[in-house]
């Protein structure tokens, strides 16, 4: 009788941890995005469509301008994966951190050089100070990049100051701090409307960059990559749902925009379909350039390892599987 019993009762034990839905199993991590602008859209949409939920992740999602910030924050274990650029990630390698890009939002500069209305062209900036949010960020790379374009050195020809959140960068366009900064939507449009030009629209500019990564640890791919994995599915029908159902993703970027204005917001939204990736591997040349730059001032960079800061195995595996061409078709 009692082995009967006890018989039953392991069954039962059995049945109770493999039998039960997964979604009582949802894994913790905090995800986090760099930027009030429209190329950070699905990872909104992961977020208010369900898609952390669908995957079994139980995650929080966090604003941290910047993402040599975000970098910080990675290193210190407070933010499992995020938005994190290829010169935060580079940066970070060769000072012995662990960051590695498993996916790309963006592969090049997605930015628009907004100027005060008396610059006409590129060489009116000599002198005069232009503005980035942070040392490090996208904003920063994106502008020495396109100075060094044209013929002027940054910093020694074009004084260049951390100002802080685009909005930021904006006021300081209009209270003449500075000349000109590199901007997305929808901050730039808001500068445009404050009487600001259009100088330059950097992705004409061939300039190759990971503007955007999908960004975590070596640690974390090695520990956890079933996440990782379920992540980037998350990412990849976020992205798809930002094509598909239009109306709804304005929705979720006005959310988190604050932009309300039907016109601004279609332009806002617009830059995110011009410019995010749908298969989001990384192009080993946005990281060769990152790299390459970095060498100019720091000796590590020609010691180091191009893969050691990008892996496609997530994405490739997902491609393998079929499950990008179930979203788009082949």
């Amino acid at each position: 009788m009692r082995e009967t019993i006890a018989c039953k009762l392991i069954v039962l034990s059995f049945v109770l941890i493999f039998g039960l839905p997964a979604v009582s199993q949802a894994q913790k991590l905090v995800v986090g995005y760099s930027g009030i602008t429209a190329i950070q859209a699905p990872f909104w949409i992961i977020k208010d469509a369900g898609y952390f939920k669908q995957e079994g992740l139980d995650a929080n999602l966090i604003y941290i301008a910047a993402s040599s910030t975000m970098a910080q924050a990675m290193m210190a274990g407070e933010v499992a994966i995020s938005t994190a650029n290829s010169q935060a990630i580079v940066d970070t390698g060769l000072q012995g951190g662990d960051l590695v890009a498993v996916g790309a939002i963006v592969n090049f500069v997605a930015l628009y050089v907004i100027a005060a209305p008396e610059i006409k062209t590129v060489q009116d900036l000599r002198g005069k100070p232009v503005g980035v949010t942070r040392f490090g960020a996208t904003t920063d790379f994106a502008m020495q990049m396109f100075l060094q374009k044209y013929g002027l050195e940054p910093v020694r020809d074009v004084p260049i100051i951390q100002i802080g959140v685009l909005p930021e960068l904006a006021a300081g366009l209009s209270n003449k701090s500075i000349y000109a900064a590199a901007m997305s939507y929808p901050m730039g449009l808001v500068a445009q409307q404050a009487g600001m030009k259009m100088l330059a629209n950097l992705a004409k500019e061939q300039i190759p960059f990971l503007h955007q990564g999908l960004t975590t640890t070596a640690r974390f791919m090695r520990e956890r990559r079933p996440q990782a994995k379920a992540f980037v599915r998350a990412y990849g029908k976020a992205v798809h749902f930002m094509h598909t159902r239009k109306e709804e993703s304005k929705a979720i970027v006005s959310r988190y925009t604050k932009v309300t204005d039907p016109g601004m917001l279609e332009g806002t939204i617009q830059y995110a379909y011009d410019f995010v990736e749908k298969i989001p591997l990384v192009k080993r040349e946005a990281i060769q350039v990152t790299l390459d730059e970095s060498g100019k001032k720091n000796p590590k960079a020609k010691q180091a390892k191009l893969e050691q800061f990008y892996d496609n195995s997530l994405v490739q595996e997902l491609i393998n599987e079929g499950f990008f061409a179930s979203l788009w078709g082949k």
